[in-house]
Order: structure tokens, then C-alpha cells, then sequence
């Protein structure tokens, strides 16, 4: 089916394809218009009329506190029967709560630890309004909650999804994830059933929350040797505090809170006290907040050391002696890196709203071209057409357009500007070694430079909003998929032939979170997260050149495709790493002729193999 009737307020409107923003175990949303979105259900059931019913009729859905993005208007078929409902859509350039828990996106982003305390001051304050109203989420976590970063030391707007999942009146909250569900509900087998969630339960998840994007760690994160789950911990009550615990290396040490939150969360998480999160304790932890000089860490100024300074362990001397070795360090962040045919490379990093070209090879050889100023996210791709110098494509935050710029000179110069087509909000652009890739219409385009003329041709089909793919740095091949509603169909285009993959689709009640798509020599990886309920997998499928699927990796031990550390993998088609290599999950990895490139947040390292 590519469209799709439906009524609202009797009036009809039709859905396609390219109107998908997210499709999930429990529905699809659509855009409809510039501001709202529908949400439509995979299996309506009465259930859910009855519940979207309530909420409109009485009233509730009008009072619902600003951000929290609730049915406006109920949805119908052509018979009348309600199978979704309107809300407001989803602010461009928003990002889910989850990402607060990784440093380097704190960051990219120019994130302060006042900031982000405004955040969950907002997150309060909206909380305990849905509270006031008889309202519970149930299932809060850290990806129903949106927010939009704005400046260092300002609010943060917080916007509120999955609504129609919240607890009230007789309709219960029929889902949860583990990570935030309160232990004292663990018993509960089935939350369809009756109303279990509480105030008490809501602010357990909130506090969990603020440890999180605090600390970058969970409450019951690090490993013990005993209690190896987290059920088992929270169980036990054995939390990050506990002196068996082995802390997380990149996570803020627990001296960043103030006395009074870690005292706070001993009662919570390993006393099972319960009650409102008290406000109090995050204006404190404000006003006491200063930065270290040294490191930059913020921590209270109460404290007589900076955590993070006196916690650091000795710098160990090398393990790769002679073969790691550091080929740029930039003020700034690293936003893009190219391995180019002849063994060169070029990096693109980011400080102080300038964007620099770098130029270097594994002796470390470095010239720099200034490009332009920009904030931050801009995204980029290199190719060089054969017989002519390389070019760069310039992708500005939240745009269409593709700037191409000849990089050969001592300063950038324009050649064209381009359009293509988005996915989930985003540019859909890639190059090959030779081809700048892209999508007009609904044909994936491959371009490059003939006599100083840019030329195209279209060498696949693609489907409006719903195509994105990745590019091979060393071949001309492109892999990626079409989303159709609820339908995630890969495909692989290789050395001129096209190929649908046989990646097994999802089964019912999965949705599809996030995929990635790395690349070996004669093979293709695609990695994806996929959720069922409150339980998200990771699975890798790697097919050859051909199409055909060769060989499924259930976790993540392939995060680094095609190079690993683990030798119980089967070497073909991997490239067997030395186990010492330093190597962190944020890390990306390159491959060159004599050896591995590590992209770090703000360095260049290789390593000879």
C-alpha cells in the first residue's frame, strides 16, 4: 500500500510514503502539514479508542502542559472507527534525552552542566504539573523525551512524546523499560492490565534520568562481580557508590554531584526510599557549580579538589611501542576524515565557527586551508573525479543544498550548488572515491566532473523522504535501504548492478531504531538496533559484492567493522587487531594501505599493522 485515507474532524486526507517520519512496534506517525503529525496505529484496538477518547472529551488533552505533544484530534477510517490521532509534530533539530548520556555529544554541542541542570529544572516543573492533573507517564525514559539545545547558560525547550501511552484515570501505562521501570514494579508481568505506575514511579525515572546525563552512567552502571545485571543490582541495591563496583573510565566521577544528591541517590537506589525528586536539591547544586582551570570539569566549589583531577590514574606507558602514533591534534573537534587512493588523507575539524581543511599522510605531513565559518553541523564528502583534483561537498545544518568546492588552491573555490532529497530531516548525500552520490526526485544520482562540467546520471530508483544510504570510501559501491510505512527493504548498488538484500525484515511489534552501514574491501556490514517493546538487540548482516548474505552477528562485537580485536570471530572477511590497541566505542576507524587511521574527538592516531 504506498497510500493511505484517512478522516479528521470528517475530513479526508491522504498519507504516502514520503510523509513517515518514525514507524514503531505500535504505529506509524506522519507529517501533516508544517506543524502537526497523525499517529496511526498498526492494530487499532478499542482499547485505545477508548482511552484517546477519554482524553479528548474531558477535556485533559487541552490542559496538558506546554511540550507535552498529545492527541489534538482523534483519527478515523472511512467507517468511523478511531485508528490514530493528530498532535503536534516534533520540532526539527531536536535531539532524544538519550544523547545526553555521551560526552562527545555534550561536547559537539556546546553543553554546560548549568545548562542541562535548567533542562531537568523544565522537566521538573512539567512532571509535577502532569502529576497535578492526574497524570502518570509510566514509561519515562530517554527516548520520549526530546529537547532543543539553545545557548550554554539558557532553558532548553523539553517536548514530551509517546502521550498516548500515559496512565490515567482506569488506562493504564501499558509499557515500560527496564532502565527506568521503579524495582518495586519488577513483579509486574503485564502493565496492559490495571494501573501500576504512581507518582513515586515517575520520579524514580527522573532521577535516574539526571544521573545519567550527569554522570554518563546509570545508578546501577560499572561492573560487580556478583551481581552482573542490572535487575540484580537494583535487587540488591548495590549502586555506582558501592566500593566493589568497577566505575566506567569516561564517565564523570560521582564527586561531580554535590554531597546532598549523592546522599539522595543512596536513598534511592540503595535504600529503595521513595518520593518527589526535591527541587531544592538541583537549585543548590547550581548555585555551588565552578570549573576547574585545569581539566574544565564543572564540580561544587564546596569540594577541595576537582574529582576529576584527583581521581585520574597514571598515564600507562604505551603498549603499542612505535606502532601508535599521533599525526594531528586540533583545538576544536574533528568533523570529517577521508582516506583518499593515494594514501594521503584529509581531515576537517571545527573551533571557534571556523571549519579547516587538513592535509596529511602517515609521516604527518600537514598544510592547512582555511574554508569558511560556520556553527556547528555542517556535514561533509570528499571525492576526486579522475584526472582532476579533489572536490568538497558542504552540506549547511538542517539544508538541502550541496556546495561544491575545489579544494586544490590556497583558498576554497565554488563550482556548483546542488539539491537532494532528506531523510528523517536530514541531507541524504555519500561519495565514492570518484562520485558525489545523491537523490533527486526519485532517482539516486552519481555525479562527477567531466571537462570542468559537472555531470550526472541516474543509476538507481529512490522513494521521496524514505531512501538513505552510505558510500564505500574505496570502491564505487552504495548501500542502504528504503523505508516503505513500516517495511525497511536494504539494498546494495555494486560496480553497476543492483541488488535487494535478503536482511530479514522485523517481526511484528519491532521497530527499527537506528542503522549503520560499514564497509571492507569485498564486503558490506549493516549494523542495526532494533526494539521490541522495552528491550532493544543489535545485529550485524554482512553480504558480499553480490548480494548475498554471508555471514549474522548477533551484538556488537563488529562495531569497528571489518576490524576486531576479538579472535573468535572468523577472520574473513576481518582484520584481526592487536588486542592492546586503545581503542573506544567512539572511536572511528580507517582503513589505509600501510595500516589503521583513529579518528578521535580532537586527534588523528595510525597504526602500523
Amino acid at each position: 500500500m504506498s497510500k493511505q485515507t484517512i478522516y479528521l474532524n470528517k475530513q479526508r486526507h491522504t498519507l504516502d510514503a514520503a510523509q513517515l517520519i518514525q514507524s514503531g512496534g505500535e504505529g506509524m506517525v506522519f507529517a501533516l502539514g508544517n506543524d502537526t503529525a497523525v499517529k496511526l496505529y498498526h492494530a487499532p484496538q478499542a482499547q485505545h479508542a477508548a482511552k484517546l477518547t477519554h482524553m479528548c472529551d474531558s477535556g485533559l488533552a487541552q490542559r496538558l502542559p506546554a511540550g507535552v505533544l498529545g492527541p489534538q484530534t482523534l483519527v478515523t477510517d472511512k467507517q468511523g472507527n478511531i485508528i490514530g490521532f493528530q498532535m503536534p509534530k516534533l520540532p526539527a533539530d531536536t535531539h532524544a534525552l538519550k544523547r545526553l548520556a555521551t560526552p562527545l555529544f555534550w561536547q559537539k554541542q556546546s553543553l554546560t552542566l548549568s545548562g542541562i541542570i535548567q533542562l531537568f529544572q523544565t522537566i521538573h516543573a512539567t512532571l509535577a504539573q502532569l502529576h497535578q492533573l492526574g497524570v502518570i507517564v509510566g514509561d519515562l525514559n530517554d527516548q520520549n523525551l526530546f529537547f532543543l539545545p539553545g545557548a550554554p547558560h539558557t532553558a532548553h525547550p523539553v517536548f514530551w512524546l509517546d502521550v498516548d501511552s500515559y496512565q490515567y484515570g482506569r488506562f493504564p501505562c501499558p509499557v515500560a523499560m527496564l532502565p527506568f521501570l521503579d524495582p518495586q514494579l519488577y513483579h509486574v508481568a503485564d502493565f496492559s492490565q490495571q494501573p501500576v505506575f504512581s507518582d513515586n514511579s515517575d520520579w524514580y525515572a527522573y532521577f535516574v534520568l539526571l544521573i545519567k546525563s550527569i554522570l554518563h552512567v546509570h545508578p546501577y552502571g560499572g561492573v560487580h562481580k556478583q551481581h552482573k545485571s542490572l535487575q540484580s543490582r537494583a535487587q540488591a541495591g548495590v549502586t555506582i557508590l558501592d566500593n566493589a563496583i568497577t566505575y566506567p573510565a569516561n564517565a564523570r566521577p560521582p564527586e561531580t554531584l554535590s554531597d546532598d544528591l549523592l546522599h539522595h541517590l543512596h536513598r534511592t537506589f540503595a535504600q529503595g526510599q521513595r518520593g518527589a525528586f526535591p527541587l531544592s536539591l538541583l537549585t543548590a547544586y547550581a548555585a555551588d557549580l565552578t570549573t576547574c582551570t585545569h581539566c574544565g570539569q564543572p564540580y561544587p566549589r564546596s569540594r577541595s579538589h576537582c574529582p576529576t583531577c584527583r581521581l585520574v590514574t597514571p598515564v600507562p606507558q604505551p603498549l603499542l611501542t612505535g606502532a601508535l602514533r599521533e599525526l594531528l591534534h586540533v583545538d576544536g573537534f574533528i568533523e570529517y576524515v577521508r582516506v583518499m587512493e593515494n594514501g594521503r588523507f584529509l581531515v576537517i575539524s571545527h573551533h571557534n565557527n571556523t571549519y579547516t581543511l587538513h592535509r596529511l599522510g602517515m609521516g604527518g605531513t600537514r598544510e592547512e586551508l582555511v574554508l569558511f565559518n560556520g556553527r556547528s553541523g555542517y556535514r561533509f564528502a570528499i571525492f576526486q573525479p579522475e584526472g582532476s583534483a579533489p572536490v568538497l561537498a558542504v552540506n549547511p545544518p538542517g539544508g538541502t543544498q550541496l556546495l561544491l568546492l575545489d579544494i586544490s588552491g590556497t583558498q576554497p573555490r565554488k563550482l556548483t550548488m546542488l539539491e537532494t532529497a532528506t531523510f528523517r530531516d536530514t541531507a541524504v548525500f555519500a561519495a565514492t572515491p570518484h562520485h558525489l552520490m545523491r537523490i533527486a526526485g526519485t532517482w539516486l544520482m552519481r555525479g562527477s566532473f567531466r571537462d570542468g562540467l559537472y555531470v550526472e546520471d541516474a543509476i538507481a530508483t529512490a522513494h521521496q523522504q524514505q531512501t538513505t544510504f552510505w558510500a564505500a570510501p574505496h570502491s564505487d559501491t552504495i548501500a542502504g535501504y528504503h523505508r516503505v510505512f513500516a517495511e525497511v527493504r536494504y539494498w546494495l548498488w555494486h560496480n553497476g548492478r543492483s541488488y535487494d538484500l535478503p536482511i530479514p525484515p522485523l517481526a511484528v511489534g519491532e521497530s527499527l531504531q537506528e542503522t549503520a552501514v560499514a564497509f571492507a574491501a569485498d564486503t558490506i556490514a549493516f549494523t542495526r538496533a532494533v526494539r521490541q517493546r522495552d528491550h532493544v538487540r543489535h545485529e550485524t548482516h554482512i553480504v558480499d559484492g553480490n548480494g548475498r548474505l554471508i555471514h549474522h552477528l548477533p551484538g556488537t562485537e563488529s562495531s569497528h567493522y571489518p576490524f576486531t580485536t576479538n579472535p573468535a570471530l572468523p577472520v574473513p572477511p576481518f582484520h584481526l587487531l592487536p588486542s592492546t590497541l586503545p581503542v573506544s566505542p567512539d572511536d572511528i576507524l580507517h582503513a589505509h594501505p600501510h595500516g589503521i587511521i583513529i579518528q578521535q574527538a580532537d586527534r588523528i592516531q595510525a597504526v602500523s599493522l
